[in-house]
């Protein structure tokens, strides 16, 4: 079993990348308390498929979906300020519907919390 920092180094990512890479299913491992731990097996199987760090070039397949539209985009920023801005809590996280899910929430109220937090900074309260 490996911490998130140990398949990170391994495999040539960031400790984000390999939460991402959990959350998605791409690489197998069990949340304990807060933290992950991950089969060794797994890195080794991502290591031997070639997967490469960096973003995927534009011509792999999923970077074939047209953007959305701009209205659509505003109305996502606007509904996920609106909701995940410092209200999540750990009943709110469980009632997440799988760790990708769980981990876009956090993902989404940290962005949030990080701004307000460079506002009271700009403001001279810290």
């Amino acid at each position: 079993m490996l911490s998130v920092g140990q398949a990170a180094e391994l495999l040539g990512v960031s400790d984000v990348r390999v939460r991402a890479l959990l959350a998605s299913g791409q690489l197998e491992g069990e949340k304990i308390g807060r933290a992950w731990v991950i089969r060794e097996s797994s890195v080794k199987r991502r290591l031997r498929t070639g997967a490469r760090p960096g973003r995927p070039s534009k011509a792999s397949p999923g970077f074939t979906r047209a953007c959305p539209d701009i209205d659509e985009a505003h109305r996502i920023y606007d509904d996920a300020r609106r909701v995940l801005t410092g209200c999540y809590n750990a009943k709110f996280l469980d009632a997440a519907r799988d760790e990708q899910e769980q981990a876009f929430w956090i993902s989404v109220s940290d962005f949030f919390l990080q701004q307000r937090q460079r506002e009271l900074i700009d403001e001279g309260v810290f």
